[in-house]
């Protein structure tokens, strides 16, 4: 018995939401129809003009903003390529380093191997 009440209530309760939805769908249909549309042909082509200039405008301003973006874009791959160099030229660098500090202590080596020689006579 419990499960057929709440049933029926569900569907009351569906049934009363859709019959308030549609008065609703309908009083914004005749309120949407009783709208006055007493514009004048003037008035008309005076609503397409503002229209057509606010959305030339629109364009406008979204091609500067292509535009600007386009350029960042652009000036970003430059700086990521300049990057890349120096990043480059730094291991390229570091390597040099690596290189001349390995040489340094094989010279100190051999400076040292020399004194010892030098002392000997």
């Amino acid at each position: 018995m419990g499960l057929g009440a709440t049933m029926g209530g569900r569907r009351q309760a569906l049934m009363v939401g859709f019959a308030v939805a549609m008065l609703m769908g309908v009083a914004v249909y005749l309120r949407i129809w009783s709208i006055d549309s007493s514009f004048t042909a003037h008035d008309r082509e005076i609503l397409r003009q503002q229209f057509e200039r606010a959305s030339l405008e629109a364009m406008d301003e979204s091609a500067e903003w292509r535009m600007k973006y386009d350029g960042e874009v652009e000036r970003s791959r430059q700086l990521q390529d300049e990057l890349l160099k120096v990043k480059a030229s730094l291991a390229s660098s570091t390597r040099r380093v690596a290189l001349m500090q390995k040489e340094y202590v094989t010279l100190q080596k051999e400076m040292e191997s020399l004194r010892e020689t030098c002392k000997c006579r």
